[in-house]
């Protein structure tokens, strides 16, 4: 099977390590929405150590070494970093509003892993020792806690968060809609820009299909119209006219390509409504899943 491009590599977002805080100013309406998330009275008897830090996507550096990059991939708005003390047990809020549920919910499944151990907070969570990270709405809450008891703490400070935050909300419609057969799980990602390398191909959600003791990676383009999709689709396949081959697969359906390249592999693709779906690595059992793709999308 074919390496995907380095893109996917780079969703693996780096531990966070404050660098400095800005000086304190007075929180403008995005911050003071963000303040209220903070549960009073603070959970697990804690207290606030210090005042809370807001980061920008200009200033995100300032706090995170060498991990700005992924959120601002993402199109982070406003970041709340908060640290508290509660009994012998050091906590730390971040609460990401990434502006929009699908880019809160691209950098999280961004930074999960299926083996994982998932809990049930907001829409999905999933903790390890010390930390608890969980998805809700437009927003990313990541928690860290160090010190004995650090397990009851982080759980309660998430459900406390979870509360404020209110409807726990849910995956986006394109990740209910995914064939579930051979599903790999927890593989569902969501690019906001050049997926795969192909700009022309944004935004678009992916995820890989066990198939024949192999991976497939089904992707779907999500374009403004029905004609901006058959353009996407025109442009996939000169791209692999010009990189290697492309032919026209009418047993896929009408329009559908069959495609293959060097570099990329080879690929099968159609295009439904404003939709551009595409299958790579296509082994035994992917035109069935791409059919499936196909109808399920409303």
């Amino acid at each position: 099977m074919k390496r995907w491009p380095a893109l996917l590599l780079l969703l693996l977002a780096a531990p966070l390590c404050a660098q400095s805080s800005p000086p304190a100013v007075t929180p403008n309406p995005a911050e003071q929405q963000l303040l209220q998330l903070i549960p009073n009275p603070l959970p697990a008897g804690a207290a606030a150590q210090g005042g809370p830090a807001f980061y920008k996507p200009d200033t995100l550096y300032q706090y995170m070494d060498g991990g700005a990059d992924i959120y601002l991939y993402y199109d982070l708005q406003t970041l709340l970093h908060q640290e508290l003390r509660a009994g012998q047990v050091d906590l730390t809020i971040d609460v990401f509003d990434m502006g929009a549920p699908e880019n809160a919910f691209g950098i999280y499944a961004a930074e999960r892993a299926p083996w994982y151990n998932f809990i049930p907070v907001g829409t999905e969570a999933y903790k390890n020792e010390g930390i608890l990270n969980f998805l809700q709405g437009r927003y990313y809450v990541k928690l860290a806690a160090f010190g004995d008891g650090n397990d009851s703490v982080l759980e309660q400070s998430a459900r406390a968060l979870s509360a404020k935050i209110g409807d726990n909300g849910s995956f986006p419609d394109l990740v209910k809609q995914l064939p579930q057969t051979h599903l790999k799980p927890r593989s569902e990602q969501y690019l906001l820009k050049d997926p795969l390398g192909h700009p022309f191909l944004r935004p678009a959600y992916l995820a890989t299909y066990n198939l024949d003791n192999q991976e497939s990676m089904l992707l779907i383009s999500v374009a403004a119209n029905e004609g901006e999709a058959q353009q996407r689709l025109k442009q996939l396949d000169q791209h692999f006219r010009e990189s290697g081959k492309s032919e026209a697969a009418p047993d896929l359906g009408a329009g559908a390509i069959r495609a293959s390249n060097s570099f990329e592999g080879k690929l099968i693709a159609q295009t439904k409504g404003r939709y551009l779906v595409a299958i790579f690595n296509p082994v035994a059992g992917a035109p069935e899943i791409l059919k499936e793709a196909v109808d399920r999308l409303k």
